[in-house]
């Protein structure tokens, strides 16, 4: 049975590709935590971060952290942990992409990110995104009852 759909089973490449999404998200997650407990800066443009704001985003990067790793062995949960995750790694990506045509202050720990890190982010976060999203489409594909 395919690796899509056999819900007992964590094996094989979806097992991995969950792993590693999971992981994707932990950077971000990381770097608002050490932000709280630093207490530095976190700026996008004219925006600061507010502490309230990193906390929030704490939760989120968490939950997508915890979605992708219960899409290990969890298979109704797989399409959303992929969809969600290439969402927002694509548009992370994308965010970095911009930055690089329309350069706007991004600080991080109260230091500026040099736009050669804007580069990789942009390339490697847009790069995994569109991954995820064709993982998202061949998950939904093996759904029971799709057309294909």
């Amino acid at each position: 049975m395919s690796d899509l759909t056999y819900p007992r089973t964590g094996g094989g490449w979806l097992a991995v590709f969950f792993g590693l999404s999971a992981c994707s998200w932990v950077f971000h997650f990381a770097c608002h935590y050490y932000r709280l407990e630093t207490k530095s800066g976190f700026a996008v443009g004219d925006w600061m971060l507010s502490r309230t704001e990193s906390v929030a985003m704490l939760g989120l990067y968490g939950g997508l952290v915890l979605v992708n790793l219960a899409g290990i062995q969890w298979v109704p949960l797989r399409f959303l942990a992929a969809l969600s995750t290439g969402l927002g790694q694509l548009c992370l990506g994308l965010l970095h992409f911009y930055r690089l045509r329309h350069p706007f202050r991004f600080e991080v720990f109260g230091y500026p990110w040099p736009l050669a890190a804007s580069l990789r982010e942009a390339v490697v976060l847009t790069a995994f995104g569109i991954v995820c999203l064709a993982v998202a489409a061949r998950v939904a594909a093996a759904r029971p009852g799709s057309s294909r």
